[in-house]
């Protein structure tokens, strides 16, 4: 098995990691994404190196860390994370608990290579397998006996699977997951169109204007939302916005202004700093061969993935340096006073972008936008 990291005869390849949350969220909108366009996409497994970006921990059956290697700023972004894929996992009929480690995923992407020398609905029926067992602590997916007996229960032969692992299966997903590393992918989930590299389920509006041609203006980024989802039952008395001075905020200044203008509840905008959370680095990042360590290669391509997301995103004529004044002037010519009393909530957020806090349920960038929208029974 020969596969190119970024290159397919499908439209799109999809990227996945069975121990991201994120990557479980995308799997429903992507396949009604196919759905809709007629055509399948190319399901790739793909191993995060968890600690060599966001540290190490691990959890007692209680929930309480017994072991970790994180800073106060990790933890904070692993919080949110969770914190927010609870959020969206609600409203998909998901159930997604915090694991207890770091799971090694490489024994279930081996079985997916696997099931995709069968067919595109072998690895459907293979990832449906998982994913909802696996996060609600129902499946220990580091077992050959329970990895195998998954394949067997879809009509598959789990021992051909562990016979083709034991015998060059598991040195050709090492050799794929090295090659797809080295080849800019290092999150999940990424869809590559024409070799173009997207990181996150919000790219996927921009994805389908990829695929269709990029007819017309690009869409913007947005979590997508299960279709029947309802107005919220009940509305949030204060609504803050937190602004920062990224290309998020100025993005999402003009669209939360024009969506709050019907919001008949307090509405507080406010200044927020925020930063980038750290990385977390091994001693030695840069051999003394002159090799880069994983670690380090994560730290470019995250700052690849800004700098093609400012590319994508940017405003036509601001430049990054000049966000600052871009968004005080925005704020002006929208009358926007910003208040001095920013909640506790808003003082220490995990990650750049605008700040939305309704009551207390806060979300953290502009893609929430279609979310908040209907939490705020605006519709959108």
């Amino acid at each position: 098995m020969t596969l190119s990291p970024l290159a397919s005869d499908a439209p799109v390849i999809v990227y996945i990691d069975f121990k991201s949350p994120y990557a479980y969220l995308a799997i429903e909108p992507t396949r009604e994404l196919e759905r809709q366009l007629g055509v399948q996409f190319d399901w790739r497994p793909f191993v995060l190196d968890i600690p060599s970006y966001l540290g190490s921990a691990r959890l007692g059956k209680a929930g309480e860390v017994v072991e970790q290697q994180r800073s106060e700023e990790q933890w904070s972004g692993v919080k949110y994370a969770y914190y927010d894929c609870r959020r969206y996992a609600n409203l998909w009929g998901l159930k997604i608990r915090g694991t207890e480690k770091i799971w090694d995923t490489n024994l279930v992407s081996t079985a997916m290579l696997w099931t995709r020398l069968i067919s595109h609905a072998a690895t459907q029926q293979f990832i449906d397998s998982v994913y909802p067992r696996f996060w609600v602590r129902d499946l220990d997916i580091e077992s050959e006996e329970v990895v195998a007996g998954l394949l067997s229960a879809g009509g598959l032969d789990g021992q051909a699977f562990l016979e083709w692992a034991h015998n060059g299966g598991s040195a050709i997903n090492a050799d794929f997951q090295s090659a797809a590393f080295e080849a800019g992918v290092y999150g999940v989930p990424t869809f590559v169109v024409d070799g173009e590299r997207y990181f996150g389920r919000e790219h996927l509006p921009r994805v389908r204007w990829h695929i269709e041609g990029g007819r017309g203006d690009a869409p913007d980024i947005a979590n997508p939302l299960p279709a029947e989802l309802l107005p919220h039952a009940s509305l949030p008395e204060h609504v803050y916005v937190g602004v920062d001075s990224s290309l998020d905020s100025l993005r999402a200044i003009p669209e939360l202004a024009a969506l709050l203008k019907n919001y008949s509840g307090a509405v507080s905008w406010v200044r927020v700093t925020s930063k980038e959370p750290s990385v977390s680095k091994a001693d030695g990042d840069d051999n003394a061969d002159g090799l880069t360590s994983r670690s380090a290669m994560h730290r470019q391509f995250r700052k690849d993935n800004a700098a093609a997301s400012r590319e994508r995103y940017g405003v036509l004529g601001v430049a990054e340096d000049s966000y600052p004044e871009a968004i005080e002037a925005l704020l002006n010519s929208l009358n926007i006073k910003l208040s001095p009393d920013v909640p506790e909530k808003l003082l220490r957020p995990a990650m750049p972008g605008v700040n939305v806090l309704l009551d207390d349920e806060i979300f953290i960038g502009r893609q929430h936008l279609p979310l908040l929208a209907k939490k705020l029974g605006l519709g959108g």
